[in-house]
C-alpha cells in the first residue's frame, strides 16, 4: 500500500491509498518499518483504518502482547492519528474527510469496534466469558445450531429496521438443503497427536520451552499452555522474533519448539533461522498446515516452498508423519534422539483416511516404509492427504491390471541410501507425489540422491506436485486442479507407463 501511495504522488496521480488492518496484526514487525519509513519519505496520500476489536484469534489483545497506548505510539513515529466508533459509517465518514485537508503525513484512524458485532452470543464480551476468556467464533463455520440463531437475530434486527422505514418485512424463500451424508474424511488430527506428544514428554524434559505466535488453539498446543505455564512462551503476531528468542533459548541450554503456521514461519522468518542454525545448537519448528489443503484460505496460508527453504539450510532434518502414531513417534524422535535441527510439517486438517502402518512399525532415519505392493511401478509420497490420494489411485489403476508400490516416505531431506536402493531395483518408473512446490522438495532430494549414486540406469523419473500458485477452493477441487487427485493420478501415470 505504500508503495501504491507513493507511486501515485510520483506520477501525479490523485486519489487516497486505504489501508485495513486488525490490532493483533500490529505485532508484527514489519508494521513498524512501515509507520516510520512512511512518514519519513513523506506519504501523505496513505491512510490505515485498524480494526481495535481488542481480540485476536481466540484471546483478548492484551493478554497474548499489549500493544499499549496506540494513539500516542502512531503519533510518536509522526502520523496523524484519530479515534472513532467503528460501528459508525457517519462517524467514520466524518472523520475521513477531516483528513482530506492534511497533506503533511500519513493518516491513522483507530476504529473501536466490537468483535461479532450484530450477533448476541458472538459479540466478543459476551463470547468471551461464555468461553471463559476464549473467543471461539474468530474461524470455522458455526455448529446448526448456532447459524439458526444467529440467522434469526439478523433478520429479525433487518426487519425491525424496515418496520421503522415504512417498508415490508423481508420475504425469504427456502431452500431445501441437500443431506450432508459422511464427511468423507477421519476424525484423526496430526496437530492433536504433535499436541498430546508435547505433553507428555514435557513431564519428563523440563527444557522443553514451547513458543507460540497466536496459533495456540490452531497449533494444538493450548493443553500444554495450560498444564506447563512456565514452560510456554506466547510471542504473538511475531514470527522473526519468536525464532530468534527460540535462538537465544537454545544457546542457554533449553530446547524450544517454534510453533506458527508454515507459511509464516519457514518464509517470514528464514533468516532468523538460519542465523539459528549456524549458532549449532538445536532447536524444534513445527511448521502447522503444511501443503496444498485446505485450500479455502487461499494462498496467503497454502504452503508449497517450505521444504525447500527448510532444505536449504545446514543441519536440518525435515520430517512429516502421515498419521498420528507416527507423529508421536516424529516428535519423540526430535526431541529425544535427533543431533540436529528439527521440521515437523503437519497438516492442519483432519486426514482423509488414517493411514494404515505395519505393525511393529518404527521410524528409522532416511527409511520409508511400504504401504501398498505392487509390481509396475513405484511411487513415494508422504503426509496424510497425499498418501490418501495414491492409494485411491491404487485401487483405480489395479482395476485396469496396472499395480503400483507405495511408499510412505516422511524423511523429506534424507534418505539412506541402501534402502533406497534396494526399493527402487526392481523398477524402472519411479513417481514422486509431492504437497508442495516440484522444486526443492522430496523428490529433488531422491533424484540427487539416484543420480548421485548411479541408480537412474534405464529408469524413468516423474515428479507431480504442486504446480504454478496454489488455488483457492475445496479441497477436492484444488487436487483436481493441480491433477493431484487419486483419479487425475492415477490418469498421469497410466499415461507416464
Amino acid at each position: 500500500a505504500k508503495g501504491m501511495a507513493f507511486a501515485k504522488h510520483r506520477g501525479g496521480r490523485k486519489g487516497r491509498v486505504f489501508v485495513l488492518t486488525g490490532d493483533g496484526e500490529l505485532q508484527e514487525g514489519q508494521i513498524y518499518e512501515a509507520l516510520q519509513t512512511a512518514v519519513h519519505q513523506g506519504i501523505s496520500n496513505l491512510h490505515v483504518i485498524v480494526d481495535h476489536n481488542k481480540v485476536q484469534s481466540d484471546k483478548l489483545v492484551t493478554e497474548i502482547t499489549n500493544l499499549g497506548d496506540l494513539e500516542n505510539k502512531f503519533r510518536a513515529f509522526g502520523w496523524r492519528v484519530s479515534r472513532c466508533d467503528g460501528h459508525n459509517f457517519r462517524e467514520i465518514q466524518m472523520k475521513l474527510e477531516e483528513f482530506q485537508s492534511i497533506t503533511d503525513r500519513p493518516k491513522i484512524l483507530i476504529a473501536d469496534t466490537i468483535k461479532g458485532r450484530g450477533i448476541s452470543f458472538m459479540e466478543h464480551p459476551k463470547a468471551l466469558k461464555n468461553g471463559k476468556g476464549l473467543y471461539r467464533w474468530h474461524a470455522g463455520a458455526p455448529d446448526d445450531r448456532s447459524f439458526s440463531a444467529g440467522h434469526h437475530e439478523l433478520i429479525d434486527r433487518i426487519n425491525r429496521t424496515l418496520k421503522d422505514l415504512g417498508f415490508e418485512p423481508l420475504k425469504l424463500e427456502e431452500i431445501l438443503a441437500k443431506g450432508k451424508g459422511k464427511s468423507g474424511v477421519s476424525d484423526e488430527y496430526v496437530a492433536d497427536a504433535f499436541g498430546e506428544a508435547l505433553v507428555e514428554i514435557a513431564s519428563e524434559r523440563k527444557d522443553l520451552i514451547v513458543l507460540d505466535a497466536d496459533l495456540a488453539a490452531d497449533c494444538q498446543v493450548r493443553r500444554f499452555e495450560e498444564k506447563y505455564p512456565d514452560q510456554f512462551v506466547e510471542n504473538g503476531i511475531a514470527e522473526q522474533d519468536m525464532v530468534s528468542m527460540a535462538g537465544g533459548l537454545a544457546l542457554q541450554g533449553f530446547l524450544p519448539v517454534v510453533n506458527s503456521f508454515a507459511a509464516f514461519l519457514a518464509s517470514r522468518a528464514n533468516e532468523q533461522i538460519y542465523t539459528n542454525a549456524c549458532e549449532g545448537t538445536r532447536i524444534i519448528y513445527a511448521c502447522h498446515y503444511a501443503g496444498l489443503i485446505p485450500a479455502g484460505p487461499g494462498k496467503s496460508h497454502q504452503s508449497i516452498r517450505d521444504i525447500s527453504l527448510f532444505g536449504a539450510l545446514p543441519n536440518f532434518e525435515i520430517i512429516q508423519p502421515c498419521n498420528a502414531a507416527e507423529t508421536h513417534m516424529a516428535v519423540r524422535y526430535c526431541v529425544n534422539e535427533s543431533s540436529k535441527n528439527c521440521v515437523l510439517r503437519l497438516i492442519i486438517g483432519p486426514s482423509p483416511r488414517i493411514i494404515e502402518l505395519p505393525q511393529n512399525y518404527k521410524l528409522t532415519p532416511g527409511r520409508g516404509v511400504v504401504l501398498h505392493e505392487g509390481r509396475n511401478a513405484i511411487l513415494f509420497g508422504y503426509g496424510p492427504v497425499m498418501l490418501h490420494e495414491a492409494l485411491k489411485a491404487c485401487a483405480i489403476l489395479e482395476r485396469k491390471g496396472f499395480f503400483l508400490k507405495v511408499i510412505n516416505m516422511p524423511w523429506l531431506n534424507m534418505v539412506d541410501i541402501e534402502w533406497l536402493a534396494d526399493m527402487v531395483a526392481e523398477y524402472t518408473k519411479i513417481f514422486i507425489l509431492e504437497d508442495h512446490s516440484p522444486v526443492g522438495g522430496l523428490g529433488d532430494r531422491l533424484l540427487r540422491v539416484l543420480v548421485e549414486n548411479n541408480l537412474m540406469k534405464e529408469k524413468r523419473f516423474t515428479c507431480i506436485a504442486v504446480e504454478g500458485i496454489p488455488v483457492c477452493g475445496t479441497p477436492p477441487e484444488a487436487l483436481k486442479y493441480h491433477g493431484l487427485d487419486g483419479e487425475s493420478l492415477a490418469e498421469r501415470i497410466l499415461k507416464d507407463n
